[in-house]
């Protein structure tokens, strides 16, 4: 049976996020009582076993609390359900419509499980980071929950890209950062003109043989 921390840090691991990302994503303002954990000075409470089921529901509350059972309650979706949609588009049309067609096919990765689409960069503003012809895979994300230097797809009134995002100087602002700065400028934009927001979970880069 896992222990307490090694419990949390599967469930970390699993999300494919660090600690810090995982405390805000589940509604947490401060990592420090997860860090208590890892610790040893605390254990994992129910308020904290809620937060982490609410956000994630296929993990089991009991296991978080007790380690009796498996982490993930049993589901058996239909093949055709499982994992992430792929849509063979330039990401930025994908992520303006408001009705997509089906996906092309299911990116069934399980650490992106719980993203909402993939689809293909065509931009080359995060080369090489995101090279042209990539798949990024995108979950959908709130301006409260920003981890500074993580790359989002961000959507305003007047701009439509994806860019690393740190704070500016006013806790209001934000950073919007090229890795190619050769061809492109940073942004300046403010948390109220973000329209919608995905983070970049994950980069899949397709070889040809």
């Amino acid at each position: 049976m896992l222990d307490t921390w090694h419990r949390l840090e599967r469930v970390i691991k699993w999300a494919g996020l660090s600690v810090n990302s995982f405390a805000l994503n589940i509604g947490l303002k401060r990592s420090e009582n997860l860090y208590q954990i890892k610790k040893g000075n605390n254990g994992i409470s129910r308020d904290l076993a809620t937060l982490i089921t609410t956000k994630y529901p296929m993990i089991s509350k009991g296991w978080l609390l007790s380690g009796e059972g498996e982490m993930l309650i049993e589901q058996q979706p239909s093949a055709s359900e499982q994992g992430v949609p792929y849509y063979g588009m330039d990401v930025l049309a994908a992520v303006e419509q408001t009705e997509l067609p089906e996906p092309q096919s299911r990116i069934n990765v399980p650490m992106f499980n719980d993203c909402d689409i993939a689809a293909l960069n065509i931009g080359t503003a995060m080369h090489p980071e995101i090279s042209a012809g990539s798949i990024v895979v995108l979950k959908k994300w709130s301006t409260g929950a920003i981890v500074p230097g993580e790359s989002y797809l961000v959507i305003t009134a007047y701009f439509k890209g994806i860019r690393i995002i740190r704070f500016g100087n006013d806790p209001s602002t934000l950073q919007l950062l090229p890795v190619n700065r050769e061809q492109y400028d940073p942004i300046t934009v403010t948390k109220d003109e973000i329209e919608r927001l995905f983070i970049v979970q994950g980069i899949i880069i397709k070889k040809n043989l």
